[in-house]
């Protein structure tokens, strides 16, 4: 999605508007627009091309909506979306 210009394991202190697809002159919609689109295409690498579930009582909608609230508050960082991600899917072998 070459949204980290750093490797995974050194980009956790990184804060969303570090990220490519965050633009600062864009309205607050339209960054909310790209954040669902980032937030769509995560869940569906998670559970397609990863074959994740969703955790017990979460839903797509869910998942989705916690990933977007973090994706659009520039003060967040990718290990607060790594936490969102985390609560939302349960991967192979956890």
């Amino acid at each position: 999605m070459k949204q980290l210009s750093t490797n995974f394991n050194d980009s956790g202190d990184l804060v969303m508007s570090d990220l490519t697809y965050y633009n600062p002159l864009a309205s607050a919609e339209l960054r909310k627009l790209d954040a669902k689109m980032i937030a769509d295409q995560l869940d569906n690498v998670f559970r397609v091309g990863r074959g994740a579930k969703y955790e017990d009582k979460m839903t797509r909608t869910k998942a989705i909506n916690s990933m977007v609230k973090v994706l659009t508050d520039d003060t967040k960082m990718v290990k607060d979306l790594a936490k969102a991600v985390d609560e939302a899917y349960r991967f192979w072998g956890e």
